[in-house]
């Protein structure tokens, strides 16, 4: 991590962001490895989309929260964007193949992860703003 101490609020973003790479890798390796008493992920009823298709799926959301979690760790300025961006497109991946109101666990850490974003940068906008 860069030189610079992180806030209990950044440290919670990273986390997040860890748990959501670690999801999507492993929910791409499920669906092309058959692991027995786990078997394949649930996309719900709504596509006929292949195992091959949905690890692709998942493994660009993964390399997407992987990027976020890199450039936020290196300061870079783009990374939270990228992160808030991915945790919203999961959102929507999420309730486009299972149902609008499909609550999943995914659909929590994202949303949480979108709000702790936000609110992290704001105090971010308010430390740095007029008379800092």
């Amino acid at each position: 991590m860069s030189s610079t101490k992180k806030s209990p609020l950044e440290v919670l973003i990273l986390i997040l962001t860890l748990e959501k790479s670690a999801q999507h890798l492993l929910t791409a390796l499920f669906f092309v490895v058959d692991v027995p008493g786990i078997g394949k992920p649930d996309i719900g009823p709504n596509f006929n989309i292949s195992g091959e298709a949905m690890a692709l799926l998942n493994l660009a959301l993964f390399g997407a929260f992987i990027l976020g979690l890199y450039g936020k760790i290196k300061g870079a300025g783009w990374a939270l964007k990228l992160i808030w961006g991915s945790a919203a497109l999961d959102i929507v991946l999420e309730f486009l193949f299972h149902g609008l109101f499909y609550i999943t666990v995914s659909i929590v850490v994202s949303t949480l992860l979108i709000i702790l974003i936000d609110r992290f940068t704001r105090q971010e906008s308010a430390s740095h703003g007029p008379g800092s």
